[in-house]
């Protein structure tokens, strides 16, 4: 482990003369198989579409186009009701995700490019040189605040939940330059969370006297993220 920390300080360092900053902006769904079946008994909507802000340091290998990009991001999803439903949902639910990640880009066209970032100042097609695949672990905290009704907007139940979940994302994007030091990225991505509870949905079953018709109330969640990034880089 010392000697996986000095490696990582080692390429920071390095790579500094190099370095940028990002910022990220995802539009993206929320998927959760595993509530599905218990979320249509109970009456809960499922969540909707929601948005994820992110912000990247940047640094790179010296003599191949991988790219690294630690990453801490914010994402918002809800279920709130809209006070217009016939059927009123027995939870309402803001989900907050907080996640730390580290991204890898793989410029597979270019591989062995000089990366005189960013593809502005660079000779070739913007696709050539732009084009990467992505892929990275990371951890998330989900924070839920959940409202849970006995009776339709009767006698709520507030509820606060944090889970912790390991992730993985994979997908793909293309870098623009803008000018030299300032590039939009275009990308779509995977992620995967690994199994966790949704303790409003079982306080809910509990409520309702259902509990012990199902297995368990853990679910993975997987999304699609539709994204753009703005990256500045310095000492350009």
């Amino acid at each position: 482990m010392k000697n996986l920390f000095l490696a990582i300080i080692c390429v920071l360092f390095t790579s500094s003369m190099f370095a940028q900053i990002s910022i990220s902006a995802v539009y993206s769904n929320l998927n959760a198989s595993g509530w599905d079946e218990i979320m249509s008994a109970e009456g809960v909507n499922a969540y909707d579409n929601g948005y994820i802000i992110g912000l990247d340091y940047w640094f790179r290998l010296k003599d191949y186009r991988v790219e690294f990009l630690p990453e801490l991001s914010y994402g918002r999803f809800d279920n709130i009701i809209d006070g217009e439903t016939l059927v009123s949902p027995t939870i309402s639910s803001e989900l907050d995700i907080f996640a730390v990640s580290l991204n890898t880009q793989i410029y597979i066209f270019d591989i062995e490019g000089d990366c005189n970032c960013p593809t502005w100042g660079k000779e070739g097609g913007v696709f050539d040189k732009g084009f990467f695949l992505m892929a990275g672990p990371g951890i998330s905290l989900f924070r839920y605040d959940d409202i849970i009704f006995r009776q339709p907007f009767e006698n709520p139940i507030l509820q606060e939940t944090n889970t912790t979940r390991f992730t993985m994302a994979a997908g793909l994007g293309l870098d623009i330059g803008v000018t030299k030091a300032i590039t939009i990225t275009p990308f779509g991505r995977f992620k995967w969370y690994a199994p966790g509870s949704w303790d409003g949905l079982e306080a809910l079953a509990l409520v309702n006297g259902t509990q012990d018709q199902y297995n368990d109330f853990d679910s993975s969640v997987t999304q699609l993220h539709a994204g753009i990034r703005l990256s500045y880089r310095w000492n350009q």
